[in-house]
């Protein structure tokens, strides 16, 4: 009868050993197949590559000969003790993209000493009891910290649910002697939070998308407002009796301009730099024709084999020469730059506005809403930021885009024309 049981307890753990290592295996293979692995997915791929060599050597000790079985088992054990501390720095690398924050320093400590005291247990053949219970005060310290978290618990309670495994396999292991369901427990708690993980992605895209659409209805409405057009047409009219050598140019101009404006709804990832800089250089085109301010544009290009999102670097253009250059009583020159820097590549729109400035609250507020969609697009589309500085020389706008999203665009060529 005891050889029964035993037997059937060795069937038992192999039998969940292996469904363990086949669904770890997947979920290897799917966190493996994403295209971004950030240092928070980093920790969760150590984690699983810890359960899958526990789970191995759990097999092995199923089919090894009596002997043999209990080194196996101690080994997959250590593999087992070693996932509580990396999943807790998994836990606060999430907590800090949720903008929470946790001295990590002081709860991978806790969790690290606990696995080297599991680890001194099952070395010196400590009672199982004592072994399984290291596990359970692994996972309670994970659930005290979901608890604690500053997130409610309705958003908490994929992880909740996931780490209740191990703390009901560590129970089953202190209570019953041999059955050994720890990996299956752990197996249970990444395959659930890899699941919201990939739901709270999901969601958050959708929410990108949304926030996207709505934003590029209203840079539309900004970029391309009927005062600017009525401004245009009248003066390409004027110039059909003061120039009429200047009509057609003028034409193409400002048809170019309105092109680049409606393509804009159709860029959904990045373009090619030269693409923005023909836009940027359509309107200085029509803006030399329209009444305004003279002014001069430099650039100093030291690089242009990068992406970045459509109407990012226009708008701003057109804020230093309509308020920067326009509504200042002194300053004449813009300057246009682009420079790699520490990690990011660098595009700096510069102008000499100074002295007096006539600005309306209405030019105030429009210019305000051109920037909010230029900020909003570049950390939807590219993680990107945009800086604004005033001084007593003027004003100068910086774009700020990571060099590998500007090296290596996911939709960039997509978008070639």
């Amino acid at each position: 009868m005891e050889n029964n049981t035993e037997y059937a307890i060795i069937i038992t753990n192999q039998i969940f050993s292996f469904v363990s290592i086949l669904l770890s295996v997947v979920v290897l293979f799917v966190t493996l197949q994403m295209r971004e692995h950030n240092q928070r997915m980093g920790w969760f791929i150590a984690s699983i590559c810890f359960l899958i060599g526990g789970l191995s050597y759990q097999i092995v000790s199923g089919v090894a000969s009596n002997g043999l079985q209990q080194p196996y088992t101690a080994a997959a054990r250590v593999f087992y003790s070693m996932i509580g501390p990396i999943f807790t720095l998994y836990f606060i690398e999430t907590e800090k993209e949720e903008d929470q924050k946790w001295d990590g320093y002081f709860w991978t400590v806790l969790q690290s000493l606990i696995s080297v005291l599991v680890i001194l247990l099952i070395v010196f053949e400590t009672s199982e009891f004592f072994i399984y219970m290291g596990f359970m005060v692994q996972h309670m310290i994970i659930l005290i910290m979901l608890l604690i978290s500053s997130k409610n618990i309705v958003a908490s309670i994929g992880f909740i649910i996931g780490d209740c495994f191990p703390v009901v396999a560590a129970l089953v292991g202190m209570s019953l002697s041999g059955l050994e369901l720890m990996g299956f427990g752990e197996v249970m708690l990444l395959l659930i939070v890899f699941f919201c993980y990939q739901v709270d992605t999901e969601r958050a895209l959708l929410n990108k998308q949304v926030e996207l659409s709505e934003n590029k209805v209203s840079l539309l409405m900004e970029q391309i407002h009927p005062h600017f057009i009525y401004n245009s047409l009248q003066q390409i009219a004027l110039l059909c009796d003061e120039k009429p050598e200047a009509v057609k140019p003028a034409i193409f101009s400002f048809s170019g301009y309105l092109r680049k404006n409606f393509e804009a709804l159709t860029n959904e990832g990045l373009i090619p730099f030269e693409r923005e800089m023909e836009h940027v250089d359509t309107y200085i085109e029509l803006a030399e024709i329209l009444p305004s301010r003279k002014f001069v544009v430099e650039k100093d290009l030291q690089v242009t084999d990068f992406y970045l999102p459509a109407l990012v670097l226009q708008p701003l253009v057109e804020n230093a020469i309509l308020y920067g250059i326009g509504m200042s009583t002194e300053g004449d020159k813009i300057l246009i730059s682009t420079r790699e820097e520490g990690g990011y590549i660098v595009i700096s729109v510069k102008d000499d506005g100074h002295g007096q400035q006539t600005q309306l609250r209405t030019q105030k507020k429009r210019k305000s809403v051109g920037t909010k969609n230029v900020k909003t697009r570049l950390k939807i589309l590219c993680e990107g930021e945009l800086a604004i500085e005033k001084t007593d020389e003027g004003t100068v706008a910086s774009i700020k885009i990571p060099l590998n999203k500007a090296k290596n665009p996911e939709k960039g060529e997509n978008n070639k024309k």
